[in-house]
Order: C-alpha cells, then sequence, then structure tokens
C-alpha cells in the first residue's frame, strides 16, 4: 500500500513542477585513473574527464556546461560574414576582367574593407583558443593543413592557366588568397601573449601600439611575400581589433550613438571609394592588398605612412557601418554561409581558375554593363552553391582529416 501511494503521489504532482524538475542524465565516462584510455573523452571545455558516477542535472545546467569555454556564435556576425565571402567571391571573378571603370570601382570597392572585416570577425571568434590556461595548439595544424590543401588545388589551376606547372608549390611565398589562412595561424601563435592585455585600457594600448609599428616597420621591412609576412603585418591590427572586441562591446555599439555615427561615415567613404578610385585613387590602390612600401612610386614614400593609416580608418569604419547594418535574427543563406565560409574560400578560386583556362573571360566583355552584372550575379550564386549541405559535407572530409590524431594528442 505504501509503494502504491508513493507511486500515485509521483504520478499526481503538477504538471508545471515535473517539468521544473525535468532531468537528464549524463552519460558516464569511464577512464583510468592514472591515465586515459583511448575512448577518453572531453567536455565541452576541452578539459578530460575523470570517471564519474551517473548524476542528474537541470537542462539549464546541461545547456550552461556545454557553452562554458567557447565563444557563441552571434547571428549577426555569421550574417556578416556570409555578406563578406560572397563579396569575396565577387571581387575575385572581377579581377580576371578587363579593368574599365566600372570594374575597378567594384573591386576596390569590395577590396576595401572586405578582408579587414574577415580578420576582424576572425579575431572575434578566435577567444577560444587558449582554453583553461591550455594553447590548443591543434588550430594551427588544422590551419597549415588546410593551407596546404589550397596551395595544392591552386598550384594546380594557376599551372593549367600559366602553360607549365612546376613539379612542387612554392609553400614559403605565398601572395593569393591561401594567404589568409597562414597569417591566421601566425596571428593565433601570438593569441597566449596578447591575451594578457584584454583589459582595457590596455587593449587599446596594444592595438594603436601594433597598427604604429606596422604602419613604420615597412619602411624597412621589405620581405615581400615570403611566408606572408607583408599581409600577416598589414592586416594584423584588424585580428587584434576583433580579438579584443567581445560581445559586451559589440552590444554596447549597437545600442549607442556611435552606431548611428558610423552609419553615415559609413556610406560616405563607400561612395568616394567607388566614384574616385579610378580617376583619382590608382595611385595608392595596393594599399588595400598590404603592400610592401617599395612597391610604390618613389615620390609617395614619405607619405605612405598617412595613405596606411587612411585606409585603417576606412576600413574599419565600413566594416562597422556592415556590422551595424546587418540584421541580428538568422537569414536562410546569410547567416548558413557565414557559418560555412571556410569552404566557399577555398573551392571558389580553382573554379574560376578553371573557368577562366576554358576561356569565359575570352568572351565577356568588361565594357558591357550588362555583362559586369552578370558576373556579379553568377558569382554570388556560385558562393551560395558551395554553402549547401552536400558541399560542406563532402569539405568536412577534408577539413577533419587531420582532427583524429590531433584529438588523440589532446591538442583540440
Amino acid at each position: 500500500m505504501e509503494r502504491q501511494y508513493r507511486h500515485t503521489a509521483s504520478r499526481r504532482r503538477p504538471r508545471t513542477e515535473r517539468v521544473r524538475t525535468e532531468q537528464v542524465r549524463t552519460e558516464q565516462i569511464y577512464t583510468d585513473t592514472g591515465k586515459k584510455t583511448a575512448g577518453s573523452y572531453t567536455d565541452a571545455a576541452g578539459s578530460s574527464l575523470r570517471e564519474q558516477k551517473i548524476q542528474t542535472v537541470s537542462l539549464r545546467e546541461l545547456a550552461r556546461r556545454l557553452k562554458r569555454g567557447r565563444v557563441e556564435r552571434d547571428l549577426r556576425v555569421d550574417n556578416v560574414r556570409g555578406a563578406l565571402i560572397i563579396l569575396v567571391v565577387i571581387g575575385h571573378f572581377l579581377l580576371p576582367l578587363y579593368w574599365t571603370r566600372l570594374v575597378t570601382n567594384l573591386i576596390y570597392l569590395i577590396y576595401v574593407f572586405h578582408m579587414p572585416c574577415f580578420v576582424m570577425i576572425s579575431g572575434f571568434y578566435a577567444k577560444n583558443i587558449c582554453k583553461k590556461g591550455r594553447f590548443r595548439w591543434g588550430k594551427i595544424v588544422q590551419l597549415l593543413w588546410l593551407y596546404f590543401v589550397f596551395k595544392m588545388m591552386v598550384h594546380i589551376t594557376e599551372g593549367m592557366l600559366a602553360g607549365r606547372l612546376p613539379l612542387f608549390p612554392d609553400f614559403l611565398h605565398e601572395s593569393g588568397a591561401p594567404w589568409y589562412l597562414f597569417s591566421l595561424s601566425v596571428w593565433y601563435l601570438s593569441i597566449p601573449l596578447m591575451r594578457r592585455f584584454r583589459e582595457y585600457p590596455l587593449n587599446a594600448i596594444v592595438i594603436v601600439s601594433v597598427m604604429i609599428a606596422v604602419i613604420f616597420i615597412k619602411y624597412f621591412v621589405t620581405v615581400e611575400d615570403f611566408l606572408c609576412i607583408d599581409r600577416t603585418l598589414s592586416f594584423a591590427p584588424f585580428f587584434y581589433i576583433g580579438y579584443f572586441y567581445n560581445q559586451e562591446n559589440l552590444d554596447s555599439y549597437l545600442a549607442g550613438r556611435a552606431r548611428k555615427g558610423i552609419g553615415i561615415l559609413a556610406p560616405l567613404f563607400a561612395a568616394a571609394v567607388f566614384f574616385l578610385t579610378y580617376d583619382h585613387l590608382m595611385l595608392y590602390h595596393i594599399v588595400v592588398y598590404g603592400a610592401q612600401y617599395n612597391r610604390y612610386f618613389p615620390d609617395l614614400f614619405p607619405w605612405l605612412w598617412l595613405v596606411n593609416l587612411v585606409w585603417y580608418l576606412i576600413a574599419f569604419i565600413m566594416s562597422m557601418g556592415l556590422i551595424g547594418v546587418m540584421p541580428g535574427c538568422r537569414m536562410r543563406v546569410l547567416t548558413k554561409l557565414g557559418q560555412r565560409s571556410l569552404q566557399v574560400y577555398m573551392l571558389h578560386r580553382p573554379i574560376r581558375d578553371l573557368l577562366q583556362y576554358f576561356g569565359m573571360y575570352e568572351v565577356l566583355s568588361a565594357h558591357s554593363k550588362l555583362t559586369v552584372l552578370l558576373v556579379v550575379l553568377s558569382s554570388a550564386l556560385l558562393a551560395v552553391l558551395l554553402g549547401t549541405d552536400p558541399v560542406y559535407r563532402g569539405f568536412q572530409h577534408i577539413r577533419t582529416a587531420p582532427d583524429r590524431l590531433l584529438l588523440k594528442l589532446g591538442a583540440l
């Protein structure tokens, strides 16, 4: 009777109480006390779990544990990244066209800010490279693996375009699209040092110091594209801006007056770049590639520090302007593209080279505005297609190739 009474009472608990006390069981994980087994697991923060008893936790507590130690994705930032990867594809497909006024202005409207903004977002999401005082060096290996794969792909397609294919690519020099992956690995390596300066005003001092150092060190460093040092240096300030910029800063910017002011300045700068580049700014155009100063005309040499400073300012304001106007909700196309931008970045370039090899650009006339519009729309469509699920599943096999070994080594 007593057992039956208890059973009946438990069934008659109010529904709200049953929902409030809903619990889940965590998976029981066995490890040897003195060593990890091959089947040991890691928790969401990356630390090894010791043998645990089966325990019950609330759903809210479980979600909190899973999110602990990682940077949560911001849908607004993902949407911005989705828009940026479309611009990357458009810019790369416009480059082989004859540079008319329209094509030139479109290219530099994109190039003046799209990679600086991309690098900022990469810095924003780089905060979890160190977890519980442990540097996750496996992330560096992942990037270098993708750099190797990307270099091999463009080595083949660029060799086809050039009419000769060397046996091995030059991994030590890179000025094309793969530079971003190598530079990102270098910036990651600097995080154990930079994370000591995360608090204001130290972070602001670091950003300004890096910017000033980069602007003036290029007067003396002429390494060009060796180990991507030219672009690694030039884009480093944007990475550290993103790294020191946290979610609280972003929310404050979106709710404050700065967003309105930048919302006015960004379109003005964009209009100036679009309408003035071809006729007045081509002397300085290579600044958007992070070029070394020895590539400019000698007459500009004394003023190149100012040229770079102006570019930093314009790129930052246009980047923040895009972030400010981007919706913060899930968008069917942009959000998915933003979360899968890496595969689009790596796959679109060989496709463009192959289309160029088979003569696509020989039949396109850049003097036709309709043709330019067609290239823009086709490029955007290709970006969307490269972000679809079948491509994602296939790319994952390439991207995660070293992950099993890195997990065994505890590097992730």
